[in-house]
């Protein structure tokens, strides 16, 4: 019978920057939040308000990409950490069933 070697050091320090990554897309996503463009800081200028519109339509876009990164970041976690405990409720199990002789 084969020996299932499983490096959980590998998979604790995968895990671990996962979650790092995952809280550094969402800062990164918190600052682009409420930061809509005020036609007036452009003057009278006739596209003032359509320039003020991109500026806003992309703080949205850049907010909601950065939010999804963090969410499927977060996933990518859960299902580590998932993949631990199975991996040590398996070898538990496994010790557990063999008996002294």
């Amino acid at each position: 019978m084969a020996v299932a070697k499983y490096n959980t050091e590998a998979m604790e320090q995968c895990r671990t920057t996962v979650s790092s990554q995952a809280g550094q897309f969402g800062a990164i996503g918190d600052g682009f939040s409420n930061q809509y463009g005020n036609p007036d800081i452009f003057g009278k200028l006739g596209a003032s308000g359509a320039v003020a519109g991109a500026v806003t339509a992309m703080d949205q876009a850049g907010t909601q990409e950065f939010e999804a990164a963090e969410k499927v970041l977060r996933k990518v976690e859960t299902a580590l950490d998932a993949i631990q405990t199975n991996v040590t409720d398996t070898d538990d199990a496994a010790k557990n069933s063999l008996k002294a002789v």
